[in-house]
């Protein structure tokens, strides 16, 4: 293969083969060419392709990686395996979860089940779900798993302890609920493989053997949990390549862990480091601005990112009087680059929480601007595909209650709360599963006239098509059922309107479509439960992954923006208390996360960037002075050009009557180092993530 294409430290990269390698890459610096190069460099030097793992985060990410090393390298190159975490941990899983005291076939539930779980193991513990947030115990769940431990109760008198508390009342009830119904939850999918590699020495030999050369994108992303999995692959032979950025690492609140990089020498001693610093994407002076701000972060492995396009545009810092204003000046210049030539395609909008978008959106219409806000809620997320992959999972597992609960009375068919509130006590008592108890009906005498009868024909109908689906057609059996149920006729009939119905039943159409795709791929493989697993992986893995409509501006979270580039960003709300935020939903403030987050923002341009703040915004109906990010304190004077839409109203010394930079240096030192108090952040409801 020829890699004189390459420059030297990526040329090095690919060529170091063996050992523990971290390729520090940083923003636009080719980390996708340096691992499809390695990956063909491997098979160029007859190693088998099935010997070959690359892991990432996204189907997206994984599947692009593939296409590009299959185009590079021939038909030899299918035999890599080319997945994300997850993925490659159901593989394992599917092999020997068994071992662990699971059945042999498992389902992974969704987040909404594993809230609906969690509900359910508070109301044992006569926890009241009006008072704590089910959402919140299951994040502190989730972290402890990703981070190898079970959640623990904080001693008394420390924030927090009464969540904390819950968290670790509920995880043995929630665990044990995942076990009864036969599924693991997206965590487990990582914990659980190496708990196998632990316990059965002969498994985790079994896969080190295979997997003799493995590489990491987006390492500074990884889990406690995910560490622990790569270094029991990786144990004998030693030949783990990671490719990360601690600058870029800003998903510590579901996980991630900065030490991974900073540590990478304790973690796989004897490492070697080969840093990618040349930048492929922004010029020379949005580079040189967001290497000012980062470089003030402490710990960090120092690098400075450099392009070969000198100079280019100043950025722009404009203050604005009012958010309002700030987003009005914003619209108007989005409008005036697309009149210049610019296409939508090449603008963004970036913020730091989902709310900041109100206004903007306002004006943009106002100046009939095409947009589309990337974050909304997803395809999967919709009532009728639920309900539809419910009737799947009771279909394929009887004992998934979560969703047996959701579709016995839909669409309705006279099984009410009352009826089920008298079983399910009376499947507790009896110690059966609910599904059970419904074909066991006729003996609970306390259920109302006829619904004994009524839960006796759903048993039959779903014991019917089980047999059916058991000899595959999965998409054929699908509309049969629908149609026997009349689902699509209820709902239609519970829309508001006939394009509403027509929505509901086009998204129902859609399900049965990629169930269709699935049977093609798979031929006569295909089984309804593999479908439920590959479709919970593919929605978990992409969550992340904008889906974004053509000759639109876009507008989104800078969490949500990273991975991609524009032509011409702008940031928005760069403001204390915004960015760096004060804390999101009662989180402490991570202000050297908050850096490495407007780094990120910042590198997303191509030609231009131009950052905006609001000297006054509205919170909880007052008007409150702003005070600007300390990060734009960092950028050099002379790669800016400030535009100041009006004097800011915050008292002597106004920055019109002196320089924008020593004006906010003066504010920042009278306020020493800021330190922000947590909960005291805009829109502390809105979420970014």
């Amino acid at each position: 293969m020829d890699l004189s294409h390459l420059n030297p430290p990526q040329r090095s990269a690919v060529l170091t083969t063996e050992g523990p390698l971290l390729v520090l890459a940083g923003a636009g610096s080719g980390k996708t060419r340096v691992i499809t190069h390695r990956i063909c460099h491997l098979l160029d030097k007859k190693v088998p392709a099935r010997s070959i793992l690359a892991v990432t985060f996204t189907n997206k990410a994984a599947s692009e990686m593939k296409e590009r090393v299959v185009h590079m390298a021939g038909q030899r190159a299918l035999g890599v395996t080319l997945s994300t975490f997850h993925a490659f941990g159901a593989e394992v899983l599917k092999e020997h979860l068994s071992k662990l005291g699971w059945p042999k076939k498992f389902a992974i539930v969704d987040t909404g089940d594993q809230i609906a779980l969690v509900r359910r193991a508070m109301k044992e513990r006569q926890i009241d779900d009006k008072v704590f947030d089910s959402r919140k115990v299951l994040t502190l769940i989730s972290r402890a798993k990703s981070s190898g431990t079970e959640p623990q109760a904080k001693p008394d008198g420390e924030e927090g302890e009464d969540i904390e508390l819950v968290a670790h009342l509920v995880f043995p009830l929630y665990q044990l609920a995942l076990k009864a119904q036969g599924a693991v939850d997206f965590d487990d999918l990582i914990v659980f493989p190496s708990r196998i590699f632990e316990k059965h020495p002969e498994v985790k030999e079994q896969f080190a053997k295979r997997f003799r050369y493995i590489m990491v994108d987006e390492y500074q992303d990884t889990n406690k949990a995910q560490l622990d999995l790569l270094r029991h692959l990786g144990d004998s032979h030693r030949n783990v390549c990671v490719v990360g950025d601690d600058d870029q690492c800003i998903y510590s609140w579901r996980g991630a862990e900065v030490r991974n990089i900073l540590d990478f020498e304790s973690l796989f001693p004897g490492g070697k480091e080969v840093r990618l610093e040349q930048n492929y994407r922004s010029n020379q002076v949005i580079l040189d601005a967001a290497n000012s701000v980062i470089e003030k972060n402490p710990d960090r492995r120092a690098k400075r990112m450099w392009s070969e396009v000198k100079g280019g545009p100043r950025i722009t810092l404009c203050t604005a009087p009012s958010e309002e204003d700030e987003a009005r000046w914003v619209a108007s210049e989005v409008k005036r680059a697309i009149v210049e030539g610019l296409s939508s395609d090449e603008i963004a909008i970036l913020y730091r929480v989902n709310g900041q978008s109100r206004f903007l959106e306002e004006f943009l219409r106002e100046r009939e601007v095409r947009y589309e806000v990337i974050g909304g809620s997803e395809f999967f997320d919709l009532r009728e595909v639920k309900d539809v992959i419910a009737y799947f999972r009771v279909i394929a597992n009887p004992k998934d209650e979560i969703s047996l609960l959701r579709i016995v009375n839909t669409p309705a068919r006279g099984i009410g709360d009352v009826t089920m509130e008298r079983l399910t006590g009376w499947a507790l008592e009896q110690k059966v599963h609910l599904f059970e108890a419904m074909g066991r009906a006729a003996e609970v005498e306390t259920l109302p006239k006829g619904a004994a009868e009524k839960l006796g024909e759903f048993v039959a109908l779903i014991e019917r098509y089980r047999k059916a689906f058991n000899k595959g057609n999965l998409s054929h059996l699908t509309r049969e059922l629908l149609a026997e149920i009349q689902f699509i006729d209820s709902a239609r009939a519970s829309a508001p309107s006939l394009a509403a119905g027509d929505r509901k039943a086009k998204a129902v159409a859609h399900v049965i479509q990629s169930l269709e795709v699935y049977e093609k791929r798979e031929g006569k493989k295909a089984s309804l439960l593999t479908y439920l697993n590959r479709l919970s992986l593919d929605t978990k893995s992409d969550e992340e992954e904008p889906h974004h409509q053509a000759g639109r501006v876009t507008l989104m979270t800078l969490h949500g923006a990273k991975g991609l580039e524009w032509k011409l960003v702008f940031m928005v709300g760069v403001e204390e208390d915004l960015l760096p935020h004060s804390g999101m939903q009662g989180e402490l403030p991570n202000p050297e996360e908050e850096r490495r987050l407007c780094y990120v923002g910042m590198t997303r341009a191509r030609d231009r960037l131009v950052m905006t703040r609001a000297a006054t915004r509205i919170k909880r109906g007052k008007e409150l002075a702003r005070t600007p990010s300390r990060f734009l304190a960092d950028i050099p004077e002379q790669l800016c050009d400030v535009v100041e839409l009006a004097a800011i109203p915050v008292g002597p010394p106004t920055v019109k009557e002196q320089s924008f930079f020593s004006a906010l240096r003066d504010r920042l030192k009278s306020e020493k180092e800021p330190v922000v108090a947590a909960g005291s952040g805009l829109d502390s409801q809105s979420t970014d993530r």
